[in-house]
């Protein structure tokens, strides 16, 4: 089952959905994507906090 993270669901204001098969994937998917198009280099805490937010994918 894919996995999926809305930037939209930790407070940002972007539209963007990362999807992936495993959270090792969606983690580097949704890091890159912070760094390209917000500027943001993901620690650890911002992570962690990411990984509460992911949810089964829609398809």
């Amino acid at each position: 089952m894919a996995l999926e993270f809305r930037c939209q669901d930790v407070g940002v204001a972007c539209k963007d959905v990362a999807k992936a098969e495993t959270a090792e994937e969606l983690v580097a998917a949704v890091a890159a994507h912070a760094k390209a198009k917000h500027g943001v280099e993901l620690n650890q805490t911002l992570i962690d906090y990411a990984v509460t937010k992911v949810r089964p994918g829609r398809g």
